[in-house]
This record gives structure tokens, sequence and C-alpha cells, in this order.
């Protein structure tokens, strides 16, 4: 009776968390939500940017060239706006640039910051297929990953810690995801010896990435001091300095 009830509110616990979502989930779909839409406004621009530029043509062909009719100049104008809405649907040249790059050379060809971006984006995909005790490190695991993403712009790309980065949630961490959910429903049941060495594996992913963020936090602080210190020594208003320009 008691394992019964404790299983109860277990999958109660678990149904809540999954239906309401953690402020991290809910906070990984919103920046997800908004890449889509600044992708949705790039294609509307090129879109907008087509059309007029096809109306242009018409016009300086009708009026320097030759005459066009009224009808013909309508037809060709639903032409132009038929061509421009059908581009709506095309990726732009900076998507499937990335869709080149992954599909040529796998995650290892995609910029570090895009590749964190795909890493939050396919656990965030795969929550639900985790047990619900490992939706806190997951949880942890994308606030991570947000907090590292602007930190690694302006990393050479054979850094030290761009390695790291690049290793943890290129490899890794899909790997791992991906070793788990291969397992038998049996051993991936929510208290399963496998589900509970999961939850711990992604606790150190959480710590990992937690490390990262630091480096690169002291990284960036090192790099201001140098330049600090360099314009204070070289432009310090005192009299040895004004008397040596």
């Amino acid at each position: 009776m008691g394992f019964e009830l404790e299983r109860i509110l277990y999958e109660t616990e678990d149904f809540f968390r999954r239906a309401i979502g953690s402020p991290g989930m809910r906070a990984a779909r919103k920046r997800r939500a908004e890449r889509r839409w600044e992708e949705y406004g790039r294609r509307l621009k090129r879109s907008g940017y087509v059309f007029v530029g096809l109306l242009a043509l018409l016009l300086a062909f009708s009026i320097f060239v030759r005459a066009i009719g009224l009808f013909i100049f309508g037809a060709a104008a639903g032409t132009a706006l038929l061509f421009a809405l059908l581009l709506l649907f095309q990726p732009t040249r900076a998507y499937r640039r990335r869709q080149v790059e992954e599909a040529s050379g796998g995650p290892r060809q995609l910029p570090l910051d895009e590749l964190i971006v795909r890493a939050e984006e396919g656990l965030l995909d795969r929550c639900d297929e985790l047990p619900g005790h490992a939706l806190g490190a997951a949880d942890r695991i994308m606030a991570g990953l947000r907090e590292l993403h602007p930190n690694v712009h302006g990393l050479a790309p054979d850094a030290a810690l761009a390695g790291d980065a690049r290793r943890l949630v290129g490899q890794h961490l899909p790997q791992l995801i991906d070793a788990y959910l291969q397992l038998p429903d049996s051993q991936r049941a929510p208290r399963s010896e496998s589900s509970r060495r999961l939850v711990e594996s992604l606790t150190i992913v959480g710590d990992e990435l937690e490390h990262l963020v630091s480096q690169a936090t002291q990284s960036r602080q090192s790099d201001f001091d140098t330049h600090s210190r360099f314009i204070e020594s070289r432009y310090r208003e005192d009299d040895n300095l004004r008397s040596g320009r």
C-alpha cells in the first residue's frame, strides 16, 4: 500500500512538472521561439525587398523601354507577388549555410555559439523522454548553456576553453542522452539504476558547465584588466607622460 501511494505521488509530481515546465525550460522555449521569429522576420524582409525590386524593374521597363498595358502590368505584378510569397517558405542564406555545415561535417563543423544553441534545443526536445527526477538537472544544464552562449564569442577555435566546451555540449552530452534512450524500457523506469546514474551524470555536466562559464568570465575579465592597465599606463595624465609625448 505504501509503495503504491509513493508511486502515485511520484507520477502526480511528474505530471505537473512536465505540464507546467520549469523556469529553465520555459526560458529555453522562449529563446527558441525568438530565434524562429527572427528567421521568419528575415524571410519577410527578403520577400519584401524582392517584391519591391521586381515592381521597380517593371515600372522602369514600362517607362523607359516599352509601355505595358494595365492588364499585363497587373498580371506581372501578381506574378511578382506570388514569387515573393513563395520565398517566405524558403530558408534564408544564413540558415541554409548552417544546414550545409552540419550536413557536411556534423556538429563539429558548426560555430561554437551555434553548437550551444543546438545542444539546448536538443535537450529541450528530449526532456519529455527523460525521467521526471532528471528534469531538475536538465534545467540546470539549459541555464548553464544560456550563460555560456554569450561568453564564447571571440574565442579562438583552438583555445582550450573552446575545445572543452565543444566536446562537452557537442559530443558528451548528446551521446549520454542517446545512450540512455536506447536502453530497454525496463531499464529506464523512474527508479531504475540507469535513471539514477543518468541524473548523476547530468548533474556532473551541469557542474562542468558552471566551471566553463566561470573560466570564460575570468578570461574576459583578464582581457579587460590588461587593456585597462595599458590605457592607464599609456594615457594617464601625469607630468612624466606629458613630457614624454
